[in-house]
Order: C-alpha cells, then sequence, then structure tokens
C-alpha cells in the first residue's frame, strides 16, 4: 500500500510505500490523517492556507470484505474549531482507492484554479475543471459519469467548498450512484476548496492490490461477525437511525427549538416509522447499503408522489436539527433540505443548528421551512453575504447576531442529542479533540462498551465519565479501520478486530496492541491541539445548559468543569 502526496499548485505526485517497519504501517484512515497532520501541519497555521494537508485515507481492513470497513476517513485542521478535525464517510471510492493499492491521498498547498484529479490504472493525473465551477454535485456527478463510465468513485465538493464555506463538505457518491455521502463535520469541504480541487475521479481497478495474508482465515473471523451483525440490526435495518427520532423525544433530549426543549409534539409527523411509511408507500427503498461491505444496511432512498428522487439518505442528524430544532414538522421538506444541502456540500448538522439561533433570535420564523429553502438554494448557491453567515456556521451566526444561546463546543455546532439529557454524550462533547461530535464517542441509550461493565442510568452522571472515554477510545479504532461504528465499539470486538488485522497482514497483535492504538490516536489529537491553542481548560459545554434546566425532564448538565479539565488524564490510568 502506498501514500500519494499531491502538490495541488506545482502539480507534483509522489507515491510513498508504506514499509512494514513505517510508523504509517498501522495506521489507517482517522489514525494515518490524525499522525500526517500531527508530523506535517503546524498547529498554528491558517486551516486555509498552503501549510494546512487534507487527508484521504481508507482504513486498515479497506480492500477487504470485513464487514462494514470501506469508510473513508477524511482529515486536516479544521476551519470551524481551529483543531485537528477527522470526519467519515461511506459511499463507493474507499474500496476502490484500496483496490489501486492507495491508503491515502495528500492534498498539499493551495491552487486557486480548479482543478480534478483522476485515478486511473496505475496512473494518476490531475486535470482543469473550470468547466464544473459552480455546479453543485448531482450535476457534477452526473457530468463526470457521463464522461468517465457509470462505476466510477467520486470525492466532491459543491458550491459551499468552492465559496470556502467552514460548514462544508466533502460528498462521495453512493452504490445507487447519487452523492448523498458527506464527510460532513468540521468545514472539510472548505480545505478540499481551498486546494482548488472540486473532484477526485477514481476509474475501476481491474484487479485489486489490496494486501491479504489469508483469506481463509480472515473469513474465519469475518463471516460469522457478518452473520450477527445482519441478525441483531434488523430493527435498524428497516426503519435505519430515523427510528430514533421518536425515541429521543420519548427520552426530552431530542434538540427542539434551539435546544430550549427536549420533546416535540409533532414528532409523530417525523419520525422513523412515518419516514418508512412514506418511503415504502412512494415505491422508494429501503436497507440500502452505504459501502460495498455493509451488511447493517440501514439506509434509505426518498422519492416524492411522483416516484422522483429527493435523498439519500435521510438520517437522525438531518431530521432532528433541521426538524424539530427548527419546528419544521413535515418529512418532504426534510428531505428537501437534505437534498440541497448535499447539493451544495454542506453539514446538515451544523446548518440546522446555524438557523436554529437565527430562530431563536428572531431572524427567520419558526417552522418556516420556505425560508429555510431560500436560505439554502439562493443565499448560500449564490454566495451573497447573508449566504457566507449561514455557511459558516453555529458559532459565527452567534457572534453576529449576538445570540445567548449557541450550541456549540470548540466552535463546532452540537449534533441531535441534549447534554443535560444524554450525560456521557455531554461528556463526549465537551472533551473530544473533534469538537462537539457525537460520532467521537457517540452515548446514546443502550450503547455500552463493555457487557461486563455497569454505566449507571442514562440522566445520571454516575460512571458516564468512562462510558465515554471508553467510547471515544473504541471508536477511534474503528474509525481507523474504516468501520462504521454501527458494528459496535466494544471491548469484546476489539478482540475480533485484532483478529482480522493479524489474518489480513500475517502479525500476532492482541485485543490490547489494539486498544492501544485507539489510546496512541487519541494523545496525538490532542497533542496537536494543545499546540494550536485548543486547550483541555476549554473543555466544557455551553453555559446555558448549565443554567436552563431541559424540558419537560427539568435537567440541568452538571459535571464539574475541573472533572472535564482532567478528563484526559485517564489516557495513563484507566483499566479496560
Amino acid at each position: 500500500m502506498k501514500i500519494v502526496r499531491i502538490n495541488v499548485e506545482k502539480e507534483d505526485i509522489r507515491f510513498d510505500e508504506i514499509a512494514s517497519d513505517s510508523k504509517y504501517f498501522l495506521r489507517g484512515a482517522r489514525g494515518l490523517s490524525s499522525q500526517i497532520i500531527h508530523d506535517e501541519v503546524p498547529p498554528l497555521c491558517n486551516p486555509l492556507g498552503k501549510q494546512n494537508k487534507l487527508v484521504i485515507a481508507n482504513g486498515l481492513l479497506g480492500g477487504s470484505p470485513f464487514p462494514c470497513s470501506a469508510r473513508t476517513s477524511i482529515g486536516a485542521k479544521s476551519p470551524l474549531t481551529n483543531g485537528i478535525k477527522e470526519a467519515n464517510v461511506g459511499g463507493r471510492p474507499a474500496m476502490m482507492l484500496a483496490r489501486h493499492g492507495i491508503r491515502a491521498l495528500v492534498l498539499e498547498d493551495i491552487s486557486p484554479i480548479l482543478k480534478l484529479i483522476l485515478i486511473d490504472q496505475d496512473d494518476i493525473k490531475i486535470l482543469p475543471a473550470e468547466r464544473y465551477k459552480g455546479l453543485g454535485n448531482y450535476n457534477l456527478h452526473s457530468k463526470l459519469k457521463q464522461k468517465y463510465g457509470e462505476n466510477i468513485g467520486i470525492y466532491s465538493i459543491g458550491p459551499a467548498g468552492e465559496y470556502i464555506m467552514n460548514s462544508a463538505t466533502v460528498g462521495a457518491n453512493d452504490l445507487e450512484g447519487y452523492p448523498s455521502r458527506h464527510a460532513a463535520r468540521g468545514g472539510l469541504g472548505a480545505i478540499m476548496g481551498s486546494k482548488g480541487i472540486k473532484a477526485i475521479v477514481i476509474i475501476p481497478s481491474k484487479k485489486s492490490k489490496a494486501i491479504m495474508h489469508d483469506i481463509k482465515k480472515f473469513r474465519e473471523v469475518s463471516r460469522p461477525f457478518a452473520k450477527k451483525l445482519a441478525q441483531t440490526r434488523e430493527k435498524f435495518s428497516i426503519f435505519g437511525t430515523a427510528m430514533m427520532m421518536a425515541a429521543m423525544s420519548g427520552y426530552g433530549g431530542i434538540p427542539t427549538k434551539n435546544f430550549h426543549m427536549g420533546s416535540y409534539d409533532k414528532i409523530d409527523n417525523i419520525s422513523g416509522e412515518k419516514l418508512h411509511e412514506l418511503v415504502t408507500a412512494r415505491g422508494g427503498k429501503k436497507r440500502l447499503a452505504c459501502s460495498p461491505t455493509c451488511v447493517i444496511k440501514c439506509s434509505n432512498l426518498v422519492v416524492d408522489e411522483s416516484g422522483n428522487h429527493i435523498t439519500s439518505s435521510l438520517e437522525y442528524e438531518t431530521m432532528a436539527l433541521n426538524g424539530s430544532n427548527l419546528m419544521i414538522d413535515d418529512l418532504d421538506s426534510l428531505a428537501k433540505i437534505d437534498h440541497l444541502c448535499d447539493d451544495l456540500g454542506l453539514d446538515t448538522i451544523e446548518f440546522g443548528g446555524t438557523v436554529g439561533v437565527a430562530m431563536d433570535c428572531g431572524k427567520v420564523e419558526w417552522g418556516d421551512a420556505n425560508k429555510v429553502f431560500e436560505i439554502l438554494d439562493h443565499e448560500i448557491r449564490d454566495n451573497t453575504e447573508d449566504g457566507q453567515l449561514y455557511g459558516n456556521g453555529v458559532k459565527k451566526i452567534g457572534e453576529r447576531f449576538n445570540a445567548k444561546r449557541v450550541p456549540h463546543v470548540k466552535g463546532q455546532g452540537i449534533s441531535a442529542y441534549d447534554s443535560r439529557v444524554f450525560k456521557a454524550m455531554g461528556v463526549t462533547y465537551a472533551t473530544s479533540p473533534m469538537g462537539a461530535d457525537h460520532t467521537s464517542g457517540a452515548a446514546i441509550a443502550g450503547r455500552v462498551p463493555s457487557q461486563h461493565k455497569d454505566y449507571g442510568e442514562l440522566t445520571k452522571n454516575e460512571n458516564k465519565l468512562d462510558l465515554s472515554f471508553e467510547l471515544q477510545i473504541y471508536t477511534a479504532i474503528m474509525d481507523s479501520m474504516g468501520c462504521c461504528y454501527f458494528i459496535g465499539p466494544s471491548y469484546e470486538n476489539m478482540e475480533i478486530l485484532a483478529n482480522a488485522i493479524n489474518a489480513m497482514y500475517d502479525l500476532t497483535l492482541t485485543r490490547e496492541d489494539i486498544i492501544n492504538i485507539g489510546i496512541d490516536i487519541i494523545r496525538m489529537e490532542l497533542q496537536f491541539n494543545e499546540k494550536a491553542g485548543i486547550t483541555q481548560e476549554m473543555n466544557d459545554v455551553p453555559e446555558f445548559f448549565r443554567n436552563e434546566p431541559s424540558e419537560p425532564l427539568g435537567l440541568k448538565y452538571t459535571f464539574e468543569k475541573v472533572e472535564l479539565k482532567n478528563f484526559w488524564k485517564k489516557l495513563d490510568e484507566h483499566k479496560f
């Protein structure tokens, strides 16, 4: 496997083979991107300047048949947090990169001219892309497929990335061919835009160059695990992440009216069950895989009343932040918002949080879906002054309007779980090197990282520091393998991962070795952030979570700031 370094300004391309004794050998996806950023990017640099690098990497299990292992990690110094950032995405391209023998692409320098990177059989070219300037992802992907073939893999940015908006995403095409998969958090699309790269196109490899030492032994590990996942995630496969809408409202922890409330009285109108009925009745699709090795298949494809595609896939976080959070109770409106965000290349979580602040400040009426469409399809698409405001995230709009309630941590908008109710999730928001990112350690109801420990009741502080800590370590490992964390970031699954890695690379790693990989990744990320000025003193949630009780449960955020400041001392003392 190799790392491909591309200087986008000089158009120089360098291939670095990853030797078995290289520090990169056991670094994949998030682990590799964080290692490169830690080693090579000046922590105090301008995220949108020449010294930042964008790393697009697949995981240690990339190119293998391990279940749910074909995800891409994209990493850089974030324009939102000014710290280290990784966001991962499914779709076609990660598996295709691995089959070309590429573990990572590293984009260096910046370019004022829009370009396209084409990866073909044993060849990489940098081509002019001015003809694609300003195109939304849907139109762009259609043109690229016409030119290069239906079976290509694509990473791309929409207009938001070209306009260097801090909420911009890097999109990937899904298995149905739509640009519906996005590495959304952290504004990494703005970094790709600063590099002048509109798209990366991957032609299918004729023969896989992915490493596989012992496929028989590998399948002995992966097949039973895949079968178990398919059986135990059956309900999840049917309803997808949208099934959490009614449940999270029932727990009193879904963002409602810019986090003024945790339950929505019209939740039944936008529930996962209602979405299932709508998709089924209209002839849409359910049980779709997000990547080639996915066995859980929790995605959907939403069509309108005439059977025309609107979006895929409509997920919980998008529905909550743009639904209950904005008091919009119509599924077609949420599907349209999702489509527009995918087309523009914009993080639906950050956007929903941003509009929530605007509504809270009286700049937009609560529930006004048409105004939200206008913001997306006119202001942001046309790059107006207001478009820049709404495209640059929760913190920026809060500063502009002098808002009293701004749901962000370290510059990144909070996702769809109220910290006052989901206590461990609040710890993750406050302490993660990534800012308020639920995917760094998603302590949702029922998720525990060990079957042999008691982590206490959901809304109580008891053992939640340990719960968040363990989930963050295990999730860093899952991210580095290129795996979806829905397969389970747990102590038990670390043994399975160790066995799979051993069969793939002819190694003898133990579960403890795998856990240490996660610890090393987190340690690197924290070191980078400290040098960038993102210190442990900043580990906290917005003050209104401490001062205002949630409704209807009447809960406040009650972890002491000193507990959050000292949280990562666990790296040296925690027992798994």
